[in-house]
């Protein structure tokens, strides 16, 4: 029997068992639409999530947080972190091309005229603006020449400006922090954390950002620092980044290990432990996600089985027939496979359809109500999807069509 008369004899079978056939697809449309549904909610889940981040988290950055010295180094000479420990870092011959940022926060209260409100401020540089993700909704940032100056200006958060200052505030009005007069030349985009949740100086949009050099200047004559950011240069191109990042841990804690004479009092990326965590919390969740879609498409394997063993048996007599005017066993076979097979195809291609179009309507739906939230078709999720249909209906065909190909001709011929 020809390859195209076994697939006219499969879409023969499914016109005259339509019901029965939509009944088998759902298990296999299930497994195969919550594969690519879960695999784009995963991917946008954590780009949200390092959107929403407040602080610096790009994977090619290593951070130094100022720490307490260990307590058999208590009594030792040493230097607080502080600005020049960045400066040195920039002049090291390890780190080329490396861009080196420093952060310095007071939680404090701001006053416009009569209203005060709880903010972060912090003593920041114009390299602040690529290194948190910022954007500008309103005026500038801070430039080299306020730091070169020491000028008492400001960037502010948007809840600063429209909760502090108010509809009729301007780009050039002053701001008290601290019983220091700032002048407010930038507002930042609105930047929440994912889900909105809390209203704390630690959000950017509760910041207030002036140049490091007057923060300094004004409430810090040690130039103290608490994190140290170092966003690594491109380096060997055939180097993989987590060895580049290694390679900059060394040399960073190795430098600064000189300069503070020998004292550790300093942590070396510890935000990197932490993704090293989140990475395997998502991992995790995305097996245990995906799983269940396994479950599905193996109840649906199951469902596709028992359909195929009762069409086996309402079609013993045409089997019987078959074998009478010649086909073979491998001919019965190939039918009832190619049927199974077809059947776990179409579910998939359904399933992926159905998701697809599900992750489009929740990723609008979490856009309204989290912020953005960009829809991620993974590639791999239609390619698993399918795959996993098709090999589900062969191995869960592959016994309703041996025994149809084992069937005696003989007793076929003569089952009712």
């Amino acid at each position: 029997m020809r390859f195209v008369d076994q697939l006219r004899s499969v879409r023969h079978t499914f016109d005259a068992n339509r019901g029965r056939t939509a009944l088998t697809l759902i298990g296999i449309m299930i497994g195969a639409g919550s594969i690519v549904l879960l695999a784009s909610l995963l991917s946008g889940g954590q780009e949200a999530l390092l959107n929403a981040d407040q602080g610096a988290a790009d994977t090619d950055i290593v951070q130094v947080d100022a720490d307490e010295a260990p307590a058999k180094q208590a009594r030792k000479t040493r230097r607080e972190l502080g600005r020049n420990d960045s400066e040195l870092l920039d002049d090291s011959p390890v780190l080329p091309g490396a861009h080196i940022a420093t952060e310095k926060t007071r939680w404090t209260k701001a006053q416009f005229h009569k209203q005060k409100k709880r903010v972060s401020l912090v003593g920041a540089a114009p390299v602040a603006l690529e290194l948190y993700r910022l954007g500008v909704d309103k005026g500038r940032f801070i430039t080299p020449d306020d730091l070169r100056e020491g000028r008492r200006v400001c960037v502010i958060g948007t809840n600063v400006w429209t909760q502090l200052m108010g509809p009729e505030a301007q780009l050039g009005d002053a701001i008290t922090v601290d019983n220091v007069q700032w002048i407010v030349v930038g507002v930042l985009k609105n930047k929440p954390p994912l889900g909105g949740g809390g209203d704390g100086p630690w959000m950017w949009n509760n910041k207030v950002l002036v140049p490091q050099t007057t923060f300094d200047a004004v409430f810090d004559n040690a130039h103290t620092v608490d994190q140290i950011f170092v966003r690594i240069g491109e380096g060997d191109g055939d180097m993989p980044l987590q060895m580049r990042l290694g390679l900059a841990r060394k040399a960073i804690e190795s430098t600064l290990l000189r300069t503070h004479y020998g004292v550790n009092n300093f942590k070396v990326d510890r935000w990197g432990e932490e993704s090293k965590q989140e990475e395997m919390i998502m991992q995790v969740i995305k097996i245990l996600l995906l799983g269940t879609g396994l479950l599905s498409l193996f109840v649906g394997g199951i469902n596709i089985m028992n359909i195929m063993l009762v069409t086996v048996t309402e079609r013993t007599r045409e089997i019987g027939v078959r074998r009478a005017i010649g086909a073979n066993p491998t001919s019965i076979m190939m039918q009832f496979l190619l049927e199974s097979a077809f059947i776990a195809l179409t579910g998939g291609i359904i399933g992926v359809l159905g998701g697809l179009a599900i992750s489009f309507g929740v990723a609008k739906l979490l856009t309204a109500m989290l912020g953005a939230w960009k829809l991620h078709v993974e590639a791999w999720s239609i390619a698993l999807g399918l795959g996993l249909s098709v090999s589900t209906g062969v191995i869960f065909g592959l016994f309703p069509a041996w025994r149809a190909a084992k069937l005696d001709p003989v007793e076929a011929l003569r089952y009712e």
